[in-house]
């Protein structure tokens, strides 16, 4: 196998691929493999963690046609600390060489044959738009959990209703829901997403236009450019989310979200660990508050409309920062019946989508 590719070329997409690589390889070394295939003119990129996979496309000056699978995280760094320009790519005995100007490096291969085939789903092909669907993937991403031990929360319920395309993500602490109206996805009516390839597909989507996808029973594949990303689907039973949302809420507060924003930003200097930053609401202002025994404490007053009794609510820091990110417009509204129950955070664009999170118990 022999090629030559323009290194930022190479660089872009090793530095997308490499991310599938794993590092987990004592049953099957190759799993840490970047998969190289030269074509005529065209060089595919494959990875995968018998999970989720990704394969990209890339114009190339072909010179001999061949496989190759180096390790993903070394040639990525290498390719990556290389100066730009032309690199010529050759195989070698058992080693990739790569020259680069005056550097000679070469990085050894795993055996071909032991790596895996890169599996796609099964089903009709449908489009959605890229910038849709990755805001709604960026608002509700989030709120999935990492433990694999509950796998049920590492998924994204992505689902067809009478609305529209609906997609769901709840770690237990918080809750992210968003509602495309007038948009459904072809195939399977509901299906679980493992979050962490939709986190993939979302770094791939970039300044794409469109994403192209297949959806089965058990598979996902999405393609973006001249990138495809494909993951088995988590059969599991999600968890009943509706019944966590009221249908209406005794109190409500609206403020300015950047004002909160950076509220909430500098009350994590002190909100650490356990420790929540509290929100005093009351008639025309919202406080935040945050003590600590051993750093010492801030305090800070928004403008804001309140409607209800005045209340006390304490949060995660962190876990309410995420939402009032992910909730889009000029303003933000918080929903609550009472401190010890969820509350909702919703954007004034009104764009179909929420954000509930469990309080924490304040102590005196």
């Amino acid at each position: 196998m022999k090629f030559r590719v323009e290194r930022e070329e190479l660089n872009e997409v090793l530095g997308d691929v490499s991310r599938i690589a794993t590092s987990r390889t004592s049953a099957m070394p190759a799993l840490a493999g970047v998969e190289l295939a030269v074509s005529g003119d065209t060089l595919t990129l494959s990875t995968t963690d018998k999970e989720i996979s990704m394969q990209a496309t890339l114009s190339v000056g072909g010179q001999k046609d061949g496989v190759v699978v180096p390790n993903a995280r070394v040639l990525t760094d290498l390719v990556r600390g290389l100066p730009d320009g032309k690199l010529q790519i050759s195989l070698e005995g058992e080693s990739l060489v790569v020259e680069a100007a005056r550097n000679r490096s070469s990085v050894l291969c795993y055996a071909s044959n032991d790596f895996p085939k890169i599996i796609h789903a099964s089903a009709a092909e449908g489009k959605v738009s890229a910038a849709l669907f990755g805001e709604a993937l960026r608002q509700v991403v989030r709120a999935a959990s990492a433990d694999l031990t509950r796998l049920a929360l590492t998924g994204v319920l992505v689902s067809n209703q009478a609305e529209g395309l609906t997609m769901v993500a709840t770690d237990s602490y918080r809750l992210a829901v968003r509602q495309v109206a007038g948009t459904a996805l072809a195939g399977e009516s509901s299906v679980i997403i493992p979050s962490r390839a939709l986190g993939e597909l979302l770094r791939l989507i970039k300044d794409h236009e469109t994403i192209t996808y297949r959806l089965a029973s058990d598979r996902a594949t999405f393609s973006v450019g001249n990138t495809t990303l494909s993951t088995a689907l988590l059969n599991v039973q999600f968890p009943n989310y509706k019944q966590l949302v009221q249908p209406s809420y005794p109190n409500k507060l609206s403020v300015n979200r950047e004002a909160l924003l950076d509220a909430v930003r500098r009350s994590k200097v002190y909100a650490r660990d356990t420790i929540p930053v509290r929100l005093t609401q009351a008639s025309g202002a919202l406080k935040l508050s945050v003590h600590t025994n051993d750093t010492g404490e801030t305090i800070e007053e928004l403008d804001a409309d309140y409607k209800g009794p005045e209340m006390t609510i304490g949060f995660n820091p962190d876990y309410l920062l995420q939402g009032i990110e992910a909730c889009n417009g000029e303003s933000i509204s918080i929903e609550s019946s009472d401190p010890i129950k969820p509350a909702v955070l919703r954007g004034s664009t009104n764009d179909g989508y929420l954000y509930l999170v469990m309080p924490q118990r304040l102590t005196s």
